[in-house]
């Protein structure tokens, strides 16, 4: 006698729809592993943390600033793989919070672009 399982296809694209919504839960620790990263970074190049007054070269900003980013954006990553799956399945309810979440991440990026461009003030 051979045993078999038997995947409804609704209950794993349910499922995948749920992961998708949990990994929106990922994005206090993306932001301070990036934050972590960025500041690490910067830090183990021999220039000074945070500040206004710092005079690092344009090659050590991008070299802590990238990978900090990409850091950030990992939340939206999986959610937009669990979204994708469950799309696959029938369910598009998944795209709801990868969107949200690629709306963050590309406002974070933004925001960092224009403070390194020097439109901190103007931020508010």
């Amino acid at each position: 006698m051979s045993t078999t399982s038997i995947r409804h296809r609704g209950e794993s694209a349910g499922r995948d729809v749920r992961y998708a919504w949990l990994s929106v839960l990922l994005l206090p620790f993306a932001f301070g592993l990036a934050f972590l990263v960025g500041e690490g970074l910067i830090g183990l190049l021999g220039y000074p943390v945070g500040g206004a007054d710092s005079n690092a070269p344009l090659w050590a900003i991008l070299v802590a600033t990238i990978p900090a980013l990409l850091v950030f954006y990992v939340p939206a990553v999986v959610s937009a793989w669990f979204a994708r799956r469950a799309a696959s399945r029938g369910d598009r309810r998944g795209w709801l919070p990868a969107v949200l979440l690629g709306i963050v991440s590309l406002a974070f990026i933004g925001l960092n672009v224009l403070a390194g461009l020097g439109y901190e003030a103007y931020l508010g």
